[in-house]
């Protein structure tokens, strides 16, 4: 199922690496330009203002009014790349370059920058004149630079020395009778879109992706590895839950009942006047011992019901008479406050141990001729 899910998902991975990427990096920049006054006087000054959204990994260049180029220079700046400067792109006669500010940043959302360039202009004829907003930008993986132009081309009015109406320049003729209305069709043409200017249609070449696609690539590579590597450590976790999951096989009670009554020598609980506790952990290994031996369920009766639930088992009298006296030195010590002595205790110890040695079930088949282990036997030994 790992090798499956390898096999789909690197093919898609690396596709959404590539698309991703050229999301984020291939995006053309957005203009719009407007002058700060719309009807000026021949020879005052106005403001022309630029805005750009763009990524910032785009490098901008803004038209330069101060000077023209000549063609060889246009030529060698076309052919510089990442180094933007600025360039000649308006008409002389009609606007003079005043001043300009530096390309200032006026909002920053996430990778999208909001720049604006403004310049001081001077306007030198009358009439309505065009401005195009239009400026170069290098994507980062293109051998040259792109022109993008504004959707709009701007007008300004400029007048003479009277008293300036926005809508003289829209008069249908300037030699018809006074009062004549707006030419609305004349207004339509003048201010209608020059149409969609965009960037240059440039053939696809790998140098636009070929970053990318190295990218992409190391990318891949390692999260192959990240995914091999979680897939091992996943696999391995499975395998070691699968081996803690299994089930240990089940002592014999007899051992799981020798085990504890040792642990209970090693705690020395009537060694430390703590007899009570002593004898209720005593009777509850045997209880136990019992239920898991004979499959009788005893161990929330008291010590007369645990007899009479072993009535019908076989047993030796001697194991029965053992048993019998363990629960009741037990009963004196936990309800009628008994504290026997040092040596009674060690007798308790002792018959709960031949008691779970002498009624154990055999694995090897029953010795008819082996001796019922006492007290008294291990004594004379």
């Amino acid at each position: 199922m790992i090798h499956l899910n390898k096999i789909i998902l690197l093919p898609l991975i690396a596709i959404v690496t590539l698309l991703a990427t050229t999301e984020a990096h291939g995006q053309t920049p957005t203009i719009r330009g407007h002058f700060s006054r719309d009807s000026i006087e021949v020879g005052d000054r106005v403001e022309y203002i630029i805005d750009i959204e763009t990524d910032r990994a785009v490098n901008i260049g803004v038209p330069d009014f101060r000077k023209a180029r000549t063609p060889q220079q246009l030529k060698e700046l076309h052919s510089k790349k990442r180094s933007i400067s600025t360039y000649e792109e308006y008409n002389e006669d009609i606007f003079e370059y005043i001043d300009e500010a530096e390309l200032d940043t006026v909002g920053i959302d996430g990778r999208k920058l909001h720049l604006r360039k403004r310049y001081t202009l001077a306007a030198m004829e009358t009439g309505a004149l065009p401005m195009l907003p239009v400026i170069l930008y290098f994507d980062k993986n293109r051998d040259k630079p792109d022109t993008l132009y504004s959707r709009d081309t701007l007008y300004l009015n400029v007048k003479g020395y009277m008293e300036l109406d926005t809508t003289l320049f829209l008069k249908a003729d300037p030699t018809a009778q006074e009062g004549i209305g707006v030419d609305n069709d004349k207004a339509q043409a003048l201010l209608q879109d020059d149409g969609i200017f965009t960037q240059k249609n440039l053939p696809f070449q790998f140098a636009e992706i070929r970053d990318y696609a190295i990218y992409g690539i190391i990318g891949l590579i390692l999260l192959s590895l990240v995914i091999w590597f979680l897939a091992s450590l996943i696999a391995k976790h499975r395998q070691r839950e699968a081996v803690m999951e299994k089930p240990a096989p089940k002592l014999p009670p007899h051992i799981v009942a020798i085990k504890a009554l040792e642990e209970l020598k090693n705690r020395k609980l009537w060694q430390n006047n703590k007899h009570k506790l002593y004898y209720s952990s005593l009777t509850s290994i045997l209880k136990i011992y019992i239920e898991d031996r004979w499959q009788v369920s005893v161990l929330d009766k008291t010590s007369n019901e645990v007899m009479a639930e072993l009535r019908d088992v076989e047993m030796s009298r001697e194991s029965r008479g053992d048993l019998m006296q363990i629960f009741q030195t037990a009963d004196f010590v936990k309800f009628a406050k008994v504290i026997p002595e040092a040596e009674e205790n060690e007798v308790a110890y002792t018959r709960a141990f031949y008691f779970v040695e002498n009624t154990k079930c055999e694995e090897e088949p029953h010795n008819k001729d082996k001796r019922e282990i006492t007290i008294e036997t291990k004594i004379d030994e």
